[in-house]
């Protein structure tokens, strides 16, 4: 019995530790209100919930959101994932309601706009020491193409004929169609279309190799420098 007084003491003295943290000031103008939580140097720091216009329930430090936590509108609208200085950042999920109906937005957010359903939209895997700086650009969300510039030094040893691309191999993924254009004996354009993503390709250019593997659809292009 005395034991279960003791507990019953503990868990009412922390209670009353945390509720003695009113003073402690969340940085948030959409949150100030009431704060209820861990407190660092007079600022939410820790584990806390924070009511004003908006709520925020989950991690703090130096008064601002950061860590997890779920932040809930007005409206009805919340969002449950990553926090960094008061703006979601990184893995979360958005939850809005239209009409009674829930819409759901799964992915990556960088400084409070969302990045996408993956954290990279690309990945370059393995290249060649003479490959130069690559250059990789999402021109369009709306198609779903992978296009590839190859321009080399005219002397590069590792050219077999006329064709800049030697081979490629898809290990993830598919494409309809494909098609090249050498505009000089230098460059080259090759066009991949109708991809499926996520999609992994080796692209052989002689003794040169680029894997690269892109996750999000859409309109990619590469710009490949070969011995600059």
């Amino acid at each position: 019995m005395k034991q279960l007084l003791l507990i019953l003491l503990c868990i009412i003295s922390v209670n009353g530790i945390r509720a003695q943290n009113a003073d402690c000031k969340v940085l948030s103008d959409s949150l100030k209100g009431t704060y209820t939580g861990d407190c660092k140097n007079g600022k939410a720091d820790g584990a806390g919930k924070a009511v004003g216009v908006h709520t925020y329930d989950g991690e703090f430090k130096n008064g601002l959101p950061e860590g997890k936590g779920k932040y809930t509108w007005p409206n009805g609208d919340y969002y449950y994932g990553a926090w960094k200085k008061g703006l979601k950042d990184g893995k979360g999920e958005l939850h809005h309601f239209e009409n009674g109906v829930e819409k759901l937005t799964a992915g990556y957010w960088k400084k409070g706009n969302y990045r996408g359903e993956y954290e990279h939209p690309y990945l370059i895997t393995n290249t060649t020491s003479d490959i130069g700086r690559l250059e990789v650009e999402k021109m369009s969300d709306k198609e779903a193409t992978v296009t590839i510039n190859v321009e080399s030094l005219v002397n590069t040893p590792t050219l077999q004929g006329s064709t800049l691309m030697t081979a490629h191999q898809v290990t993830r993924g598919q494409y309809v169609s494909k098609s090249s254009n050498n505009l000089s004996s230098n460059k080259e354009v090759t066009v991949f279309r109708g991809v499926i993503f996520p999609f992994r390709c080796i692209f052989n250019f002689g003794n040169s190799i680029l894997e690269i593997e892109f996750f999000e659809k859409g309109a990619w292009n590469v710009s490949v420098p070969i011995g600059k």
